[in-house]
């Protein structure tokens, strides 16, 4: 028997207006959290929130979105006032729970781990839409995390430290719902290897680097362990509320649907018709019908997704601009500033030199 959730993230989830990026982001309450966890590695509150340019009033909320950039790069002045190369391992070893808004409530009132997990992987985007989770159980149970494709090439050091502070804040989680320590049968990172005794004494398991995917394996007896706070009453309750506002958030124009599916599925190259209409819930035909009572068409915001993702991965200067093109599906470097000039009316280094 197998039981698969994917999130469906791109359903218009969290996309405003014409600013996709400012769209998406991180639950401010959980900014708040790994500042104050890290106060104790010598890092001053005030002068994390001053250097990332975050206040108190967009931390104060579990319901307000910090957009995802400030969100991705809270990493950098940590690193830099605590020196230390693990501590998005460390915060979140030092985390005790990370449980934040609605979908904090209802996954405190589950039966147990594996219902949770359920709820996590149906709701996780909602506390941040940059990070995408798939529950999965067969022989074992498997977690996976994927964090989004522009966030790992345009920050990659804010990239790892994030996912080291959830797995690490996951498991303790974890603990804390089931008063039990979960020790995972493995866990598998997709990232270069560093001081891996800090993972395993930690984690308790062995831990692998440079995998395909992000993931916790966890025996299926373990995900039977029941969450002490569990309500069902309490549970229907807020997996009703949720539900109810995922739909709301999800009442969009389908070309701002589409323009979310095109981010969110954004792995190295922009989705096809057919990938985003499946993404979608809709046949091909169906969507190009859609967009065009909207008076726009597939090829039109793709375009608009290509120009927003190519301006944000220029801003990475370890990208090269072939590498941009590459990226975006131009047959050539050729098509590509070309396409450039006709955004900007400026070729592309001269765009990124300025900028500089």
């Amino acid at each position: 028997m197998q039981r698969t959730l994917v999130l469906r993230a791109e359903k218009g989830i969290f996309y405003s207006g014409n600013d996709i990026f400012c769209a998406m982001g991180l639950q401010g309450t959980v900014i708040r959290t790994v500042f104050q966890t890290a106060t104790s590695f010598g890092a001053a509150f005030d002068a994390l929130c001053q250097m990332s340019q975050i206040n108190g009033d967009e931390m104060g909320d579990s319901e307000k979105m910090v957009e995802w950039e400030k969100a991705a790069l809270i990493w950098v002045p940590l690193l830099k006032l605590t020196g230390d190369p693990l501590i998005g391992l460390h915060i979140g070893i030092g985390t005790p729970k990370l449980l934040h808004g609605m979908v904090g409530f209802l996954i405190q009132s589950c039966k147990d781990l594996d219902q949770a997990l359920q709820m996590l992987g149906r709701y996780g985007h909602m506390v941040s839409p940059m990070i995408s989770y798939r529950y999965t159980i067969n022989d074992v149970a498997v977690l996976e995390i994927e964090q989004n494709k522009m966030w790992l090439m345009k920050h990659p050091e804010p990239a790892r430290q994030a996912n080291d502070f959830l797995f690490a804040s996951t498991l303790n989680t974890s603990a804390a719902l089931t008063g039990k320590r979960i020790v995972p049968l493995r866990i598998e990172l997709a990232y270069p290897k560093r001081d891996i005794s800090a993972y395993q004494q930690f984690f308790g398991c062995d831990v692998l680097f440079n995998q395909d995917m992000n993931r916790i394996i966890l025996n299926k007896s373990d995900i039977a362990t029941p969450i002490l706070t569990s309500d069902q009453s309490m549970f229907e309750r807020f997996n009703s509320m949720v539900a109810e506002k995922q739909a709301l958030l999800a009442h969009n124009t389908t070309g701002g649907n589409l323009k979310q599916v095109l981010f969110m599925q954004f792995k190295g190259r922009i989705p096809s018709i057919d990938e985003a209409a499946s993404a979608l819930d809709i046949t091909p035909r169906s969507l190009q019908r859609r967009l065009m009572q909207e008076r726009t068409t597939f090829r039109d915001v793709a375009g608009e997704i290509r120009k927003d993702i190519a301006f944000q991965l220029m801003q990475n200067p370890a990208i090269k601009i072939s590498e941009v093109s590459d990226i975006l599906g131009y047959s050539n470097p050729t098509a590509f500033r070309k396409a450039f000039k006709s955004w900007t009316n400026a070729a592309p280094r001269a765009v990124r030199k300025a900028r500089v």
